[in-house]
């Protein structure tokens, strides 16, 4: 009997179809492929294709509870200034995107909630990851910028260190696609019980690795 293929895909999600979205698929062998997406529709299809046990995106996938939208005109208030899952991670030291009405990335949490949606209809997992917190929780601190050389030649190394299969040999990564693989890494993680899942279900958990 043929051996059934999984797999776990991760999704660096960018704010609209204008710029391209790394798509990172990882088996559960952990042999690791990519793509760059443009709309949601193209993300829709291969995830239709690759059948995946988990998606994880880097982006907010659930909104404050009490909240309906982050739109300073609106009346909807949060019951609470942040949702569970960034206060627990400000409590841990690691600092993020807060998700409220004064977000900078209310675009991408919009198209990140809008492809979860989709997602869930067909029938697939997602889940929200931060790729910052997984690196703290798998590398521990300092974690330099990936947008400096230093820090993007850091995060290539210890990439290679957790996927020997990984290979530059055709091209060197940038970060965006280092964050898809993470993304796919952590689900990956999470699948097998080596990751946890912070805050509240209804408004968005944020699922990190376990430090062991």
């Amino acid at each position: 009997m043929a051996k059934i293929r999984i797999c776990f895909v991760g999704i660096d999600l960018t704010s609209s179809a204008q710029k391209a979205s790394a798509y990172a698929r990882l088996t559960d062998e952990l042999e690791i492929s990519l793509d760059l997406l443009q709309s949601d529709s193209d993300m829709l299809k291969a995830v239709e294709e690759d059948k995946p046990a988990l998606v994880a995106i880097d982006a907010p996938l659930g909104l404050p509870y009490g909240a309906c939208c982050l739109e300073e005109s609106c009346g909807c208030q949060p019951l609470s200034k942040l949702r569970e899952c960034e206060l627990e991670l400000a409590k841990r030291g690691i600092p993020c995107f807060f998700t409220t009405k004064r977000s900078i990335i209310k675009k991408m949490v919009y198209r990140a909630i809008g492809l979860k949606e989709k997602l869930e209809t067909q029938g697939y997992e997602v889940i929200e990851i931060y790729p910052y917190a997984s690196k703290v929780c798998l590398w521990g601190r300092p974690i330099p910028s990936k947008l400096k050389p230093e820090g993007l030649h850091f995060l290539r190394r210890k990439l290679s260190e957790l996927l020997p299969r990984l290979s530059f040999k055709e091209r060197e990564l940038n970060h965006d696609e280092c964050d898809a693989i993470l993304a796919a890494y952590t689900a990956w993680l999470f699948y097998h019980g080596q990751a946890e899942a912070l805050g509240n279900p209804v408004e968005g958990q944020i699922v990190i690795p376990i430090v062991f």
